[in-house]
C-alpha cells in the first residue's frame, strides 16, 4: 500500500515542478486556453483561419478542431520540437500543400478528420518520419497517388473510412512496412489489387463497401487477426474465399451481405478462428463448422433458417453453449416451427424429406400403409473380445456387440418407403478406410462432420454381423480377433439417442477389406502318414536321449565341485546393480503409433498408470459389460 501512495505522490510532483521551472514570462496565444503550463493549449471553436502566434515552444498537445482554416500551406506550423499530438478535424480544410508540417517533426498523431479533403498529394508527409496515427476519415477522398505515404516508415494505424474511394491500387499503400491497422469502412470500393496490403497488416475493415467477393489480397495476409466485410453485396462463400495463409485470423465479421450459400469448405483453413458473426444474411441452412476446433462464439440471427435435420449439429452445439453467450437462432421455416429457437425444438422435429424423393409426391396412403423393417436386437455381448482404438482425442469408451449369425433382414425392408430423414446421417461420414494389421485385424477409420461423439462400428463376415460402439469422439478404431483371409464389409453410422435405428447405411459410409493370411478352414498340404509319423517318433526320441545326457552332466559337475563362500558387492556403489529384484514393471498393451493429430500420445493400461502405489486402478464398464483392462490415453 505504501507504494502504491509514493507513485501517486510522484505523479503528483511531477506537474508542480514542471511549473516552478518554466519561464514567468510565458503567456498563452489569444483565443486559446492552456493546461499544465502551455503543454497542453486549446484553440478549438475560435473561428480561426491561420495558426495563432505565440504557441509555446513546450506544447506537447495542439486542439485546432472546428476552425476554419481552408488550406495549410507551406510552413503553416512553426518550429515545435516537443509536439506530439495535432487535431485539425472539422476545420474546413481542404488542402494540405507540401512543407505544411515541415516544424513538427516529432509529431506521433495527426487528425485530418471531418474535412474536405480530395486528395493526398505526394511529399505533403515527407518529414513525419515518426507518426504512428494518421486519421484521413470522413474526407473526399476519391484517389489515392502512388508513394503517398511512403515516407510514414512507423505508421501503424491509418483511417480512411468514410472517403469516396473505388479502389485500392498496388502502390496506394507503398512503403509502409509497419502498417497494423488499416479502416476503409464507408467506401465505394469494388475492386482491391492482389498487392495492394502489406504483409504486417493484423486489422482490417472493408466494410460498407461494394466487393461482390472476398478480395484475393487478403488470402495472402498472414498476419491478419480480425477480418471485417459487413455490408458487401457478397452472396456466395466458397472453398477460395479463404485461402490457406489465414493463420492467425481469430474474429470474422460478415454481417448483412446478402449471404445466400456457404459452401461445406468456405472456413475449412481457418482452424484458429473464435468469433464469426453471420447476421442479418439470408441463409437458409449452413453446414458443421467441425474444422472451426478455437470457435467459441458464433453469431447467426437475422437469417431465415430452415428447422430440419441439417441443423441438428447447431441445435446440439447451442446446448453446449452458456445461455448468456447463445445467439438466438429463431426458425422460419417449416411451418410448423416457425418462430420456435432452434435450440427448444425437440430433435425428433428436426426432420428432412426423404432422399431422391419429393415428399410432395407421396401419398398418405404410402406413407402410412407401407410395411416397415423391424430393427433386430443388439445386446447380445462379444465375449473376449479385444479392441484398441487410436484417434485424436484423449479418451474413449468401447463397447462391443454381436448379433447372431442367423439372424437376417426383413425382405419388406427392400420396399419400404424412405424415411423423412436419414437416420443413418450418411452426410455426416466420409473417406471411411481400412488397411489390415496382422492377420486376424483391420484398422478402420474415418471423417466426419457435425458435433458427434458416439459411432457404431458394423463388420460383416457372410451373414455373420458384429456391432462396435465407439463413445468419446473417435475417428479410428482397430477390430481384433477376425477370421483370416475373410472379407469384412465394415460400416460407420453417427448415433445419437434421439435418432431412429439405422437399417440400410450408405455406400459411402462402408468399405470392404479382406483379412491377411490364408482363410482358417484351408487344409495345409500333409506329407504321407506313415513317413509324418516316423519322423516325429525319430525327434522325440531324441529329445529325450539329450536331455537326459544333460541331466547326468549337470548332476556329476554338482557332485564334484567343492562348496564355497562368495560374497557379492557392488565396488562402485552404482545404483544399476541395487535395483530391487521384485521392482514392478509397467505392462503396456500393444499400441499403434500411427497418429494423425499433432500431439503425442502414449497408450498403457491402468494397471500400467500405478504399478507401484495401493490406488483403485480398476477401469469402471459401462452396464451390462465387462470389459477386462480397457485402455486410456495419457498425454506426455
Amino acid at each position: 500500500m505504501s507504494r502504491l501512495w509514493i507513485m501517486v505522490l510522484v505523479l503528483l510532483w511531477i506537474p508542480v515542478m514542471a511549473i516552478a521551472q518554466l519561464p514567468g514570462n510565458v503567456q498563452c496565444p489569444v483565443n486559446c486556453s492552456c493546461f499544465f503550463s502551455q503543454w497542453f493549449v486549446r484553440c478549438s471553436n475560435a473561428s480561426l483561419s491561420s495558426l495563432p502566434p505565440g504557441i509555446p515552444n513546450a506544447t506537447v498537445e495542439l486542439d485546432l478542431q472546428h476552425n476554419q482554416f481552408s488550406t495549410l500551406s507551406a510552413g503553416f506550423f512553426p518550429e515545435l520540437a516537443e509536439i506530439s499530438i495535432i487535431y485539425l478535424g472539422s476545420s474546413g480544410i481542404h488542402q494540405v500543400e507540401p512543407g505544411a508540417f515541415q516544424g513538427v517533426k516529432n509529431l506521433y498523431h495527426l487528425h485530418l478528420d471531418n474535412n474536405l479533403l480530395e486528395q493526398v498529394p505526394e511529399g505533403v508527409f515527407e518529414n513525419l518520419t515518426n507518426l504512428i496515427f494518421l486519421h484521413l476519415e470522413h474526407n473526399q477522398i476519391a484517389h489515392l497517388l502512388p508513394g503517398g505515404f511512403s515516407s510514414l516508415k512507423q505508421l501503424s494505424v491509418l483511417d480512411l473510412s468514410n472517403n469516396l474511394l473505388l479502389e485500392l491500387s498496388d502502390q496506394a499503400l507503398h512503403g509502409l512496412p509497419r502498417l497494423r491497422r488499416l479502416y476503409l469502412s464507408a467506401n465505394h470500393i469494388t475492386n482491391v489489387s492482389s498487392k495492394a496490403l502489406p504483409g504486417t497488416l493484423r486489422a482490417l475493415s472493408l466494410d460498407g463497401n461494394q466487393l461482390a467477393s472476398v478480395p484475393a489480397a487478403i488470402r495472402t495476409s498472414p498476419m491478419l487477426s480480425t477480418l471485417q466485410l459487413s455490408g458487401n453485396p457478397i452472396r456466395k462463400l466458397t472453398s477460395l474465399s479463404f485461402g490457406r495463409r489465414l493463420r492467425s485470423l481469430r474474429q470474422l465479421f460478415l454481417d448483412s451481405l446478402a449471404l445466400e450459400q456457404v459452401t461445406n469448405l468456405a472456413f475449412t483453413r481457418l482452424r484458429w478462428l473464435e468469433l464469426l458473426s453471420l447476421r442479418n444474411n439470408s441463409l437458409e441452412s449452413l453446414l458443421p463448422l467441425s474444422s472451426l476446433k478455437s470457435l467459441s462464439t458464433l453469431y447467426l440471427t437475422g437469417n431465415k433458417w430452415r428447422c430440419d435435420c441439417k441443423l441438428i449439429w447447431l441445435r446440439t452445439w447451442q446446448k453446449k453453449v452458456l445461455r448468456k453467450e447463445r445467439s438466438p437462432v429463431e426458425c422460419s421455416s417449416p411451418g410448423a416451427l416457425q418462430g420456435q429457437l432452434l435450440v427448444d425444438i425437440e430433435l425428433q422435429k428436426l426432420t428432412c424429406p426423404p432422399f431422391g424423393t419429393d415428399s410432395t409426391t407421396l401419398s398418405p396412403a404410402e406413407n402410412t400403409n407401407t410395411p416397415m423393417a423391424i430393427a433386430p436386437p443388439r445386446d447380445i455381448p462379444l465375449p473376449g473380445a479385444a479392441t484398441t482404438a487410436t484417434a485424436m482425442t484423449s479418451a474413449a469408451l468401447i463397447t462391443t456387440r454381436r448379433l447372431p449369425s442367423s439372424t437376417t433382414r426383413s425382405p419388406t425392408s427392400l420396399h419400404r418407403v424412405p424415411e423423412r430423414w436419414d437416420p443413418c446421417l450418411a452426410d455426416h461420414i466420409s473417406s471411411v478406410s481400412i488397411r489390415t494389421k496382422g492377420d486376424t485385424s483391420l484398422v478402420v477409420s474415418w471423417s466426419f462432420s457435425g458435433d458427434h461423439d458416439q459411432f457404431e462400428v458394423r463388420y460383416t463376415a457372410s451373414r455373420d454381423e458384429q456391432v462396435l460402439r465407439v463413445v468419446g469422439g473417435l475417428a479410428e478404431v482397430t477390430l481384433h480377433d477376425l477370421r483370416r483371409g475373410t472379407e469384412y464389409r465394415v460400416c460407420v453410422i453417427p448415433q445419437n439417442e434421439n435418432l431412429l435405428e439405422c437399417q440400410a447405411p450408405a455406400a459411402r459410409q462402408c468399405t470392404a477389406e479382406r483379412t491377411a493370411g490364408l482363410p482358417s478352414d484351408t487344409q495345409p498340404v500333409h506329407a504321407p502318414l506313415g513317413h509324418s509319423h516316423s519322423a516325429v517318433g525319430f525327434g522325440v526320441t531324441v529329445a529325450l536321449l539329450a536331455l537326459a545326457a544333460l541331466a547326468l552332466a549337470v548332476t556329476y559337475r554338482l557332485r564334484t565341485r567343492p562348496i564355497q563362500f562368495q560374497r557379492y558387492y557392488d565396488e562402485d556403489g552404482s545404483p544399476l546393480h541395487r535395483r530391487s529384484s521384485n521392482q514392478a514393471k509397467m505392462t503396456t498393451d500393444p499400441v499403434d503409433e500411427s497418429m494423425e493429430d499433432e500431439d503425442w500420445h502414449s497408450y498403457v493400461t491402468a494397471a500400467g498408470r500405478c504399478p507401484e502405489e495401493k490406488v483403485d486402478c480398476t477401469v469402471s464398464a459401462p452396464p451390462r459389460f465387462t470389459l477386462t483392462s480397457t485402455p486410456t490415453y495419457v498425454t506426455l
